[in-house]
């Protein structure tokens, strides 16, 4: 049910989201994934702790005021530049090189390496690609979460809710048809969003067994979408489903903690 966390603060994600002082946060699904985690990237750092961001897969550059963006050549010098930069007060942005317009992330087997050696306090992962559109499944090989994921985070946007189910508006729209039991053309509904949420080939695809799961429905801004978000979380809460904790919220625009489920 949903609970008050105390008002605005400096630490309002990280609060709503029940996060402790270290660890691995993977971010998956779609609908503002790359907004949040800079987002969160900023707060974690505004309060203390050593934070960086990276993806499995690929993002756009940041902003030069959001980050500072560190470009691997090897690995020896990469780790002295994470060094260096782990006390400053911006959050890192770890990336191997740049493919065109976007920078490519990570191997899962080097972020484990990295996060082993503490260097930073939080590691923030967006390990899913969505083509900028508000909700996803996942296809057979995504996502790429590493396995030594503390916290697995699930986007779902909520202005895909009466969107039709095709490729326009969903990603991967016929796996999402699959899992929710939709036809494709269909309008997305808050329970098909409830069914990929508890289904094991869903949002949390490939999340660790002990990594803690959160849920946050982005978008809530829009008029309307705050009830279709409050809609399925019942719904979650109904089924027993509900991850540990759920946000409604909207990562681009203040308050971007609306409600917080648990």
């Amino acid at each position: 049910m949903p609970f008050d966390i105390g008002g605005v603060s400096s630490s309002v994600m990280s609060r709503a989201l029940d996060l402790p002082g270290t660890g691995l946060l993977a971010i998956v699904g779609a609908g503002g994934k790359t907004s949040l985690m800079f987002r969160l990237a900023t707060e974690l750092t505004a309060g203390g702790a050593r934070v960086a961001c990276t993806t499995t897969t690929r993002i756009f550059p940041p902003a030069p005021d959001q980050v500072r963006l560190i470009l691997g050549e090897d690995n020896s010098r990469f780790l002295e530049e994470c060094r260096e930069t782990a006390n400053q007060s911006r959050p890192a942005c770890l990336a191997w090189a740049e493919e065109g317009a976007k920078l490519r992330g990570l191997t899962t087997g080097f972020i484990h390496d990295l996060y082993r050696m503490r260097i930073f306090d939080w590691i923030l992962v967006e390990a899913d690609g969505a083509r900028r559109l508000p909700i996803k499944a996942p296809a057979d090989h995504e996502p790429v979460i590493p396995a030594c994921s503390t916290h697995v985070l699930a986007v779902a946007g909520l202005t895909a809710i009466g969107a039709p189910l095709d490729e326009q508006h969903v990603c991967r729209s016929e796996r999402y048809a699959k899992l929710s039991g939709l036809a494709l053309d269909d309008p997305v509904t808050s329970a098909s969003v409830v069914r990929l949420c508890a289904h094991p080939k869903g949002m949390f695809k490939c999340a660790p067994a002990e990594a803690v799961r959160l849920l946050w429905l982005n978008q809530a801004d829009v008029p309307g979408a705050f009830e279709r978000g409050r809609e399925i979380l019942r719904l979650l809460c109904e089924e027993g489903s509900l991850p540990h904790r759920a946000v409604l919220g909207a990562a681009d625009h203040p308050p971007c903690v609306q409600e917080v489920w648990s």
